[in-house]
């Protein structure tokens, strides 16, 4: 974002509330202004040839001083029986693998100060705060395995400071299954 877009002082909050590009009043949903004011980030992915009873786990790493407010976790599965489960304060001795996230708006400069991993090493798996499951989509001889698509936390959450959230999708289908995730969250990141 150019330097002049930046907030410097609440008085700039008057001249702010006009889009600075159409110069009318922003009308527009909070979220929507994260995306234009370049504080929505996005990382999205897919697991192929998860065998059944297979775990696999992705942390979330709050930094300091920072509120994330996650927007959207979702998953869609190739078929069900899938547990996916949501713990604050895990611990870890290895946050895993960095996944990149990107900016929704592709011409800001800003970065995420949450990092998202894949195969963290955890120590402990914290409080449990979230649960979502995909139904059973092939019990029975006969039966095909159906997709189950738009399975999502359904709701924002706002995220504590300096904490990791485990997030862990477990295949109880009984079959190998491929899935897709998508993680949406923004930053609020104006400067006082």
């Amino acid at each position: 974002m150019p330097d002049n877009f930046r907030r410097l002082q609440a008085s700039d909050e008057e001249m702010r509330k006009f889009d600075p590009f159409v110069h009318a009043v922003t009308t527009i949903t909070s979220p929507h202004r994260m995306a234009h004011d370049g504080f929505m980030f996005h990382a999205s992915g897919k697991v192929t040839g998860m065998v059944d009873s297979n775990v696999d786990e992705f942390l979330l790493v709050t930094a300091a001083g920072n509120f994330p407010h996650l927007q959207r976790m979702r998953f869609d599965f190739g078929r069900g029986d899938i547990d996916v489960q949501a713990y604050e304060g895990a611990t870890t001795s290895n946050d895993g693998t960095p996944i990149v996230i990107h900016n929704t708006n592709r011409n800001s400069s800003h970065t995420a100060d949450l990092s998202f991993n894949s195969a963290p090493t955890l120590t402990g798996d914290g409080t449990l705060i979230h649960t979502t499951w995909a139904p059973p989509t092939a019990n029975g001889v006969g039966q095909s395995a159906q997709g189950v698509s738009n399975i999502e936390a359904g709701e924002e959450w706002i995220l504590q400071p300096s904490t990791k959230y485990l997030i862990r999708v477990t295949n109880n289908s009984g079959g190998t299954i491929s899935y897709r995730w998508e993680l949406l969250f923004y930053e609020v990141g104006y400067d006082e």
